[in-house]
């Protein structure tokens, strides 16, 4: 009767031996892949930090002209407001306190702690968030020779501004409609900053460095107040957590799956619509304007009143047009009708959402009582009329020294044409088609115009402005208007 508890006894003793290996085992395992994480990130770090570094000694020792000096003046403090920027449009558009759609489906309605649910997800939004702005900082300053303390302060003081405007994003978050008033107003304002910043440098006014290269006295004490101000954000953030509404959680997670399903497909213009599909789904409603004029003029009329409901977007159009002029100040030369051209297309898109829905709605577009290349056509009259005023505005800062105005004037409707052919390019893009042969992967079968739908519009950027770069005026104007012609026609009269 004792053989057997003897061969349980036994059993019980190889079972504790067994989960005594396998702990070990798992605690080795655990150790060795902390080593290689912590060995690859130095290692990489140190790359990183090498190359950044020797990119501002090579920047010290090449850029000497007046307009070089005072680009790289201005780089560090225009990083700083980007980051901060960057910082407000993804608190905006996610929500600091973020949760996915299972979790806003099945806890958050359910009788728990809410606030013991969000705390460590806020927590790890603000630490991200330092770190990404202390990271940002760093780059920037490091760029222009700016070593050693004074760099660590600046980083300092970078990531706790941006941990401090995530936190005081969380009371935008829980007021709801006022406090997404409050939020783009911050917004506007770190953007009207950075345009300020610009025009500075293309006025010629911009900021000197030696204050941060000495590490003035006041630095230490502006540290410790960001310190006490994200500080007391981060508290009273966290303090809120428990009160705030299912309502304002919930958009924020459920974008997530629309991104992540059209960033897998590297379609740039599916993640436009997804991002302005969230936004006008926050406004709820809009005020509808009946009557207008009749046949394809109606589309016009129709892209004139989005233009009166989004205003900002002629907004955007209108602040960046100093951005081609600060790249001139910048000694950037020819190369400043590419940056003309990018900003334009990328400012741009927003214009063009007539044309995104009648491209992605088929069926609506057979319903019009005319072609679908008129309906095409008149959903870019507008775009260009816009993006003309633009180009005759950047114009004069691209075009060399001693051009004729029937020359610069050229320019501009080149500049204005090409970012208009870009966007539309970028807008009219077809998804991936699986039907065609697929390319094997390690991620899989790929369709074969994946990969070009991320290099999508930028091709025509690269296509337009190369004429004006290589040939003399007005001839590269000239062609450059005709490629831009030859790129609308075929994006209009496609079926």
């Amino acid at each position: 009767m004792n053989e057997p508890a003897a061969e349980v006894r036994e059993l019980r003793s190889q079972v504790r031996h067994w989960r005594r290996g396998r702990a070990d085992a798992t605690l080795s395992e655990v150790l060795q892949d902390a080593y290689v994480a912590l060995f690859s990130t130095a290692l990489l770090g140190s790359m990183v930090v090498n190359v950044v570094l020797n990119l501002g000694r090579l920047s010290d020792t090449f850029c000497t002209s007046r307009g070089c000096g005072a680009g790289r003046t201005v780089l560090p403090w225009a990083t700083v407001l980007a980051a901060l920027l960057a910082v407000v449009v993804l608190g905006r558009l996610f929500g600091p306190v973020y949760s996915s759609p299972a979790v806003s489906s099945w806890l958050l309605p359910s009788p728990l702690d809410r606030g013991a649910l969000l705390r460590p997800r806020l927590l790890a939004t603000l630490a991200v968030g330092g770190a990404a702005g202390a990271t940002l900082t760093a780059l920037g300053f490091a760029l222009v020779s700016v070593v050693g303390l004074p760099l660590l302060v600046l980083a300092l003081v970078g990531g706790l501004l941006a941990a401090a405007t995530l936190a005081l994003l969380v009371a935008t978050q829980a007021a709801g409609a006022p406090g997404e008033r409050t939020a783009a107003a911050g917004q506007a304002v770190v953007a009207a900053g950075l345009v300020g910043l610009l025009l500075a440098l293309a006025l010629g006014v911009v900021p000197s460095l030696e204050p941060v290269r000495r590490l003035p006295g006041w630095a230490w004490p502006a540290v410790v107040a960001l310190a006490v101000l994200a500080l007391a954000a981060a508290g009273r953030a966290v303090r809120r957590l428990p009160s705030m509404r299912l309502t304002a959680l919930a958009p924020g997670g459920s974008l997530a799956p629309g991104l992540s399903g059209a960033l897998a497909n590297l379609d740039l213009a599916l993640v436009h619509d997804v991002v302005l599909g969230h936004r006008w789904r926050r406004r709820a409603t809009v005020v509808p304007r009946r009557g207008g004029p009749s046949g394809p003029l109606a589309l016009v009329h129709r892209d004139l009143l989005r233009l009166r409901r989004s205003p900002t977007s002629l907004l955007r159009v209108a602040a960046v047009v100093v951005v081609p002029w600060a790249a001139a100040a910048s000694g950037a030369g020819r190369l400043t009708v590419v940056v003309a051209v990018l900003v334009g297309f990328l400012v741009a898109l927003p214009l063009l959402t007539g044309l995104r829905v009648l491209t992605r709605s088929v069926a609506m577009a057979r319903s019009l009582p005319f072609p679908p290349a008129l309906s095409r056509a008149a959903h870019l009259v507008v775009p260009l009329a816009v993006l003309t005023a633009y180009g005759l505005a950047t114009g004069p800062a691209t075009h060399v020294a001693g051009g004729s105005v029937r020359d610069t004037v050229l320019l501009g409707l080149a500049i204005g044409a090409g970012a208009t052919a870009a966007a539309a390019r970028w807008v009219t893009g077809r998804p991936p088609d699986y039907s065609r042969p697929l390319v094997s992967t390690p991620a899989g079968g790929v369709p074969t115009n994946l990969y070009g739908s991320a290099l999508r519009g930028f091709d025509i950027v690269l296509l337009t402005s190369l004429p004006m770069l290589v040939a003399p005026a007005p001839t590269g104007e000239t062609l450059s208007l005709l490629a831009s012609a030859a790129v609308v026609g075929y994006l209009v009269a496609r079926r």
